[in-house]
Parts: structure tokens; sequence; C-alpha cells
């Protein structure tokens, strides 16, 4: 799965106060228990891909970081096939 976003407790809470739910309804819904959401909410812990899903699914957002953004690992070699193995000259 792609990387979490770093604000997915606020896109998590915004979301669901945006369908007028309270935690409890949220977690009935999706099959989790209150405690999951407020923690989820307090950006106290992740969500496991499972989870993930299902909030998605049940909110309509993602809670993914895009690829494309600044400051994103790239490299004019990546996808070329090429390993590190490739590049390094043992001295043996």
């Amino acid at each position: 799965m792609d990387e979490i976003a770093a604000d997915y407790d606020e896109r998590i809470r915004n979301a669901r106060e945006n369908t007028e739910m309270n935690q409890e309804e949220l977690a009935k819904s999706i099959g989790e228990k209150a405690s999951l959401i407020r923690k989820l909410e307090r950006g106290d812990v992740l969500p496991t891909d499972d989870v993930q899903q299902k909030l998605e699914s049940e909110l309509g957002i993602s809670l993914t970081e895009s690829g494309d953004e600044e400051g994103e690992w790239s490299s004019d070699t990546a996808g070329s096939g090429l390993t590190l193995g490739d590049m390094v000259k043992r001295k043996d």
C-alpha cells in the first residue's frame, strides 16, 4: 500500500464529522471498536491496511500520500532494471 498521509488523523475526523457520525457509529459501520477510532483520530496509532480500506470506503476519503510529493526519493536510474549490485565493483 502507499504511505499513510501525515494528516491521516485529521482526514478521518473531518470526514466523520462531515457525515455527522459519532465515533461509535463509525466504528460500528466498519466493524471495529470505538476506542480504535479515538486512537486513530488522536494520531496515536496508524491504521492497518484492512482498517484503512474500510475507512476510505466508508468515509469516501484517501488516507495515503500521493507519489508526487516534493521531497520524494527519485533516481535517474529508477525503473531501468539496474540494481545496486549492477553498479558496484567489488575489490576482491
